[in-house]
């Protein structure tokens, strides 16, 4: 079978979650089953070495000039020209126009909520793109994809799509890079490079309304003035302006030795940084599945989380669980998890365990599945696996 997978940005070299759980989900599929051929639909740009074509992988790189034209106009005729025998779409939207049946991963449908007004022209514009195309596209797909039980309940609530239709698989966890054994040569280099301090707390959320910055700023603040020596926090996704207007806002002044703002993480450095970290914030107001969550609790780095959307079905037991509405909790939990050392430890050794659910072998050979019985069903011939084993990708 030759399966085509569309990874608009993967060769971006700031990756984002989409990018990178495609990344990982192409490599496993490589390795697992190299008798069919895959062919990467992408647009070219500067990290092509993140992924290179072998045996049974082809990069074919397409044009466009924005997420738009590449996906309605470039990817379907690239597709023809290709020849697959399906479309696998890895970035929630897919051709309105497909001529081979279409897998379809849709991470959620947070943008069929309230655009918030704070977010960028960027956001606001790409949330608008995906809820007008979405609802337009997914009842045409032959399977879709999602990452976890309760974005599966929401995309049945929000788009009317017949629950057996889709299928959750869980993101996996690249236990290789994502571990706790970075040495103290490596956490020296990543200090230095980064001008980190020995010890802080870690928020890797970005400006975006949803991950809850406004709140965390406010929790902090809160936490740091009602501590003899706070902990820094240390915010690569936040500016220093942002910082400054939320804390404006409170009447409360910049302190530079508090708030560290190091920007863009490389990927390499990543886990390092999880490591080093004395506990990790991550009350986000809405995921899909919540990937810094688990990586974290791999690096070794106890997690503070929300009680809402997925998050506690990704996070089991292993993270103190808040209302991310509430500043107040959220700074009681940090006052308690930076404090607590046996608490501390709990949540770490807990954090270990529950990373190791998260298998992208696991969740390959499930994509797989779909993609066998999707083009069995559409040339009518009889599923290599049985039924069951379909069915089982959906509990």
């Amino acid at each position: 079978m030759k399966i085509g997978i569309e990874v608009q940005r993967l060769f971006r070299q700031k990756k984002f979650g989409i990018e990178t759980s495609s990344l990982e989900l192409i490599k496993a599929l490589r390795d697992i089953e190299p008798k069919h051929e895959y062919v990467v639909f992408a647009k070219d740009d500067t990290d092509r070495e993140c992924l290179t074509a072998s045996d049974n992988v082809k990069i074919k790189t397409i044009g466009g000039r924005m997420f738009a034209d590449f996906e309605q106009f470039f990817l379907p005729l690239a597709v023809k020209r290709e020849q697959v025998d399906l479309l696998h779409c890895t970035g929630n939207t897919a051709p309105f126009f497909c001529s081979v049946p279409l897998v379809q991963t849709l991470h959620d449908v947070i943008f069929m909520d309230t655009i918030p007004s704070g977010d960028t022209f960027y956001q606001q514009f790409g949330n608008l793109y995906r809820r007008k195309l979405v609802p337009l596209v997914t009842p045409r797909s032959q399977a879709i994809i999602t990452v976890s039980h309760y974005e599966r309940e929401r995309i049945v609530q929000r788009l009317g799509i017949k629950r057996e239709k889709i299928h959750v698989i869980y993101n996996g966890l690249n236990e290789i890079h994502f571990n706790r054994h970075a040495s103290q040569q490596r956490r020296q280099q990543v200090r230095s490079k980064y001008q980190l301090p020995p010890e802080f707390i870690l928020f890797l959320g970005n400006q975006t309304t949803r991950k809850n910055p406004a709140r965390v700023i406010e929790a902090y603040a809160k936490y740091a003035a009602a501590t003899s020596s706070p902990l820094p926090l240390v915010t690569p996704g936040l500016t220093r302006g942002f910082i400054t207007h939320r804390l404006s806002q409170l009447d409360l002044p910049f302190d530079e030795e508090r708030y560290i703002t190091p920007g863009y993480i490389a990927d390499a450095d990543l886990p390092v940084l999880y490591a080093m970290s004395k506990l990790f914030l991550f009350p986000s107001l809405s995921e899909g599945f919540g990937m810094p969550l688990i990586e974290a609790m791999a690096c070794g780095s106890p997690v503070i989380s929300s009680d809402t959307s997925c998050l506690p079905e990704i996070a089991g037991n292993a993270a103190v669980l808040v209302n991310p509405l509430k500043a107040d909790e959220l700074t009681a939990a940090i006052v308690s998890l930076s404090s607590n050392d046996e608490l501390r430890r709990k949540k770490i050794e807990a954090g270990y365990f529950n990373a190791k659910r998260f298998s992208w072998n696991r969740a390959a050979e499930s994509v797989l599945t779909i993609y066998e019985t999707v083009y069995a069903v559409a040339s009518q011939k009889q599923p290599r696996f049985m039924h069951k084993h379909v069915l089982a990708t959906r509990d």
